[in-house]
């Protein structure tokens, strides 16, 4: 079944998740329509000329005899087989479709090994830093138990030092006397 203005019109694509641009398509198909038209109208137009030509070289009166006159051999234009060229002009409008689903397969497929390679990048670099911060605060936990240390250290010294001098002054009542 040749394929008309009518039903490049009215076609209609499905829906999918990951597919082609309704809209892309749907001016293509406007475009391509628009141009089929013109064609189809020039065809017809040119069709519509040779008629009258050949109705008013025919109603035509011969008035002298006319020598005969060689033809020009032109070219012929070919005429135009509209279901061949509808057929190959799906195919091409197949093909391209496809190979866009295939690039946009391929965008895609690249997008998701940058996205997953960033992500891996990510994730070693935040457990770097999470192994860095983990040594920071082991780091003030141990200077904090240094410091902790020597205060009571430094505590432990200085209440000796003060029992020392006491059991000093306590034994020598001497410093004290008049």
């Amino acid at each position: 079944m040749a394929i008309t203005i009518k039903d490049i019109h009215e076609k209609e694509f499905s829906r999918q998740v990951r597919g082609y641009s309704i809209d892309e398509v749907d001016d293509f198909l406007d475009q391509l329509a628009t141009q089929m038209e013109a064609m189809i109208r020039e065809n017809r137009e040119a069709l519509a000329a040779a008629e009258e030509a050949k109705a008013a070289a025919a109603s035509a009166p011969v008035a002298v005899p006319v020598q005969p006159v060689q033809p020009v051999q032109t070219p012929a234009a070919p005429a135009i087989d509209e279901p061949a060229y509808f057929k190959n002009l799906e195919t091409t409008v197949r093909d391209t479709l496809i190979n866009a689903q295939r690039l946009a397969d391929e965008t895609i497929g690249d997008a998701r090994k940058k996205a997953n390679a960033l992500i891996a990048s990510a994730e070693e670099q935040a457990a770097g830093i999470t192994s860095a911060a983990h040594a920071e605060a082991e780091a003030a936990r141990a200077e904090t138990e240094e410091i902790k240390k020597a205060a009571e250290d430094y505590k432990g010294k200085f209440l000796r030092l003060l029992e020392e001098q006491a059991h000093i002054l306590k034994a020598d009542d001497s410093l004290f006397a008049k």
